[in-house]
């Protein structure tokens, strides 16, 4: 039952991680790199009270400062010409310059090592995933704690470079240019965790749908049920990241949650007769359908389930209008030992059931079971005619029977009937037979209403109370 829409579901979920593309994930990473320092000095010109500094003091302030210099590893002394000693010197404040630059310089090589550090464990971390050590869960984790620790150290370096620096009264601009440290390592991150994770675009799903919705259609599920689903599936999927090992659960879940919104978990008839029965009157229901879907079969199914539950049960024949339709349920009848009420052929189906009632009521029986000649849905004066015995007999439930392999007519029929009299649900016969099982999912969604029954074969006990759950689990989700 159902085993053929089972295997195409089923095959379309397997096929869906096939159809989709790693999601490059731009913005989870920031680029790591290296400060550089560029500096633009503005530059002053000498002032007057330079001039009158004595030789001798400048001459020993210079050496110091060569001395230094040379100490620094800098290569040439920086020097400049002095009008008013007529000779050249070496310019102090390049000299400063040069040697808070190295200082800087200096400073950062340790911070510099820490991130080369890091970018070596995300290169390790990716060989792991690669050779099967690890998930893909705990390479993300993993790369994500390496991140932000080198995140940390950058601002601790950016916030260094940032500061304005002051040598007495020049202002040296200070402007960061970065460089990456390891351009690998942002892509090895990128790299790892698309391999991981799926972003299900809206040109994705519409793909995949694509599939899907012939897969529904050809499977007897009506056309604004397919689009009904589209719309559910479109608001849980579309932007949604999904580990590349969860996909295939990911979207059976939604499929099944879109399903399990359509169908309803159905109240037992059975149930119901028992609180009429406290309140000393007959529980009626009545049966409506087109002719020849099964519905004086399932009347005499429902008959026989009530009989195993102790409930007294009387049949009405109020189909006066197929031929031999009063002989099949007289044979029913005869087969479960029941009462029939039945009147001839031609006479008014309202008061064949009007009958039954009131023989109920006389005989303290539990349940009244009305068949109603078979409607075509097209044929509005026995519609008409449909609404009269229910408004006469009053019912406390109105069951619509179908066949569940017919398909698209199962539903337009449902539609009809649901307009005209609202049903409370449906009986679909032969579902042991049916391999799509779109019917199911039709009916229930146009009309609102469960499916009370399915009539799995031929035998009097082949009447199945409906299981959403269990529907939906044979369907492989």
């Amino acid at each position: 039952m159902f085993n053929f829409l089972k295997d195409k579901l089923k095959e379309w979920v397997s096929s869906t991680k096939d159809k989709l593309k790693p999601e490059e994930i731009k913005e989870e990473v920031k680029e790591e790199k290296t400060p550089q320092v560029s500096k633009k000095k503005s530059k002053k010109p000498t002032q007057s009270s330079d001039l009158k500094k004595s030789e001798p003091a400048i001459s020993k302030k210079a050496d110091k400062l060569i001395e230094k210099a040379k100490k620094q590893k800098i290569k040439e002394t920086p020097l400049e010409f002095n009008p008013a000693l007529q000779k050249y010197e070496p310019d102090t404040e390049k000299i400063k310059e040069e040697l808070e630059e190295k200082e800087s310089q200096l400073a950062t090589e340790e911070d510099v090592k820490r991130v080369q550090e890091e970018n070596k464990k995300v290169q390790e971390i990716a060989e792991k995933v690669q050779e099967g050590q690890e998930t893909g869960e705990q390479a993300i984790e993993a790369l994500e704690e390496e991140h932000e620790r080198t995140e940390s150290i950058f601002k601790k370096v950016g916030k260094f470079f940032g500061k304005k620096k002051e040598v007495e009264e020049e202002k040296t601009n200070i402007e960061i240019s970065s460089e990456e440290v390891n351009p690998k390592s942002t892509t090895i991150f990128t790299k790892i965790k698309s391999t991981f994770v799926y972003k299900i675009t809206e040109d994705d799903f519409n793909e995949l749908f694509s599939d899907l919705e012939m897969l529904l259609l050809e499977n007897n599920v009506a056309l604004e049920v397919v689009e009904d689903i589209k719309l559910t599936l479109s608001k849980k999927l579309i932007n949604k990241e999904i580990a590349k090992k969860d996909l295939e659960s990911e979207i059976k879940k939604e499929l099944k949650n879109s399903l399990d919104e359509i169908l309803i978990d159905p109240d037992d008839p059975v149930e119901a007769v028992g609180f009429k029965k406290k309140m000393k009157k007959p529980f009626v229901v009545l049966f409506f359908g087109i002719n020849g879907t099964g519905k004086t079969t399932s009347i005499a199914k429902f008959a026989h389930l009530l009989k195993s539950k102790d409930y007294s049960v009387v049949l009405a024949a109020a189909d006066t209008f197929r031929a031999a339709s009063i002989e099949q349920i007289s044979e029913h009848a005869k087969k479960l030992n029941l009462p029939l009420i039945k009147h001839d052929y031609g006479a008014d189906p309202s008061a064949v059931g009007f009958d039954a009632i009131k023989y109920a009521e006389a005989h303290k029986i539990d349940v009244v079971l009305i068949d109603t000649a078979g409607r075509m849905h097209t044929k509005s004066n026995l519609l008409d005619e449909m609404k009269k015995i229910c408004k006469v007999t009053n019912p406390d439930l109105k069951i619509f029977v179908a066949e569940s392999i017919a398909g698209n007519d199962a539903t337009e029929q449902a539609k009809t009937f649901h307009d005209m009299i609202n049903i409370d649900g449906a009986i679909l016969t032969k579902a042991d037979v049916d391999e799509k099982g779109g019917t199911i999912i039709s009916v229930s969604h146009t009309t609102h209403k469960p499916i009370f029954y399915l009539g799995t074969g031929q035998e009097y006990k082949d009447l199945k109370l409906f299981n959403k759950e269990e529907f939906i689990k044979n369907l492989g989700l």
